[in-house]
């Protein structure tokens, strides 16, 4: 007798013959919160032992292997299945294989460090063979953010989509998920400086759009409570939004902290202090002209 399986982070969840659907409604047989994955994302039916994958027209589409899908696709064992930032693994088992199992693994590449489900010995992102299973190269049964990495790329891809098109409730449900996971990241003491400035960048364009001060505030206390000097590419960003309401407010309560620290400030980040310190003082630096007497103000002639 043959058994299939979908096994998603720590739990492995039995296909009945029928069908079985996937999205983020609580409605569904398979409920998945990730606000890149449709309320009813997909099917898979399980029919005379043959298992089927149906996308359900979702908005960011399903793949398979890596691969993009439309329509329908016949599942074979260890099919990879992606919605939105999760990663499904099918398992065909005969009756004999079959043991119950509550906990799966990721295994993390050595070469790209982007995560992927135990099983196969290549990478499928970069192609790097696993040659040898090390402590370091296997993450236990895990949450999202472990993938960090891959769920960062895919939200900026995202909100790279969303902003232009002015689909900002979107672009703020997506924002509210990923500053949620880097609020815990803070509060454990175990910071990740580039994905905190990656949702900085897509924060502050959202605050600068809707000229909303939200955003704004967000992003000055998150480097304040995480006790780090935003790096330049965020000081940039903040330049644009010195008008919106509580900017100097934020950015007083983060001076405050950058300057209560007794340990001298990095080579790296003295720029970006004084860029702040001078916005707090006298507002964004003038531009600098250009050959010709021009200046960027195009209010001047």
């Amino acid at each position: 007798m043959v058994r299939f399986r979908l096994r998603f982070l720590l739990q492995e969840h039995d296909l009945p013959p029928g069908e079985t659907i996937l999205g983020r409604s609580p409605d569904c047989h398979i409920t998945i919160e990730d606000p890149l994955i449709s309320r009813q994302h997909a099917r898979i039916v399980v029919e005379h032992g043959v298992v089927t994958f149906h996308d359900l027209g979702s908005r960011n589409g399903s793949r398979i292997n890596g691969r993009p899908i439309s329509g329908s696709q016949v599942l074979a064992d260890q099919d990879r299945v992606r919605l939105g930032a999760q990663e499904l693994v099918f398992f065909r088992m005969e009756t004999s294989q079959f043991a119950p199992r509550s906990t799966g693994a990721m295994r993390l590449c050595g070469r790209c460090k982007t995560p992927f489900p135990e099983g196969p010995l290549v990478c499928p992102h970069c192609g790097h063979a696993v040659t040898a299973v090390r402590e370091e190269e296997t993450v236990p049964g895990i949450s999202v953010p472990v993938r960090r990495a891959w769920i960062a790329q895919m939200f900026g891809d995202f909100m790279d989509r969303a902003l232009p098109q002015g689909k900002f409730a979107e672009a703020d449900r997506i924002l509210r998920r990923a500053a949620e996971e880097a609020e815990e990241r803070i509060a454990s003491g175990d910071v990740d400086t580039a994905y905190l400035a990656r949702i900085a960048e897509y924060a502050l364009k959202l605050a600068l759009l809707k000229r909303d001060s939200q955003w704004l505030c967000w992003v000055l206390d998150a480097y304040r409570r995480a006790k780090k000097i935003p790096p330049a590419a965020t000081v940039a960003g903040l330049e644009k939004v010195t008008d919106l309401a509580g900017f100097h407010e934020a950015l007083d309560r983060l001076l405050a902290v950058c300057h209560a620290d007794d340990a001298p400030v990095s080579e790296e980040d003295a720029p970006q202090l004084a860029a702040l310190e001078q916005l707090a003082e006298h507002g964004p630096a003038p531009t600098t002209p250009v050959a010709g007497g021009a200046t960027d103000d195009p209010s001047v002639e």
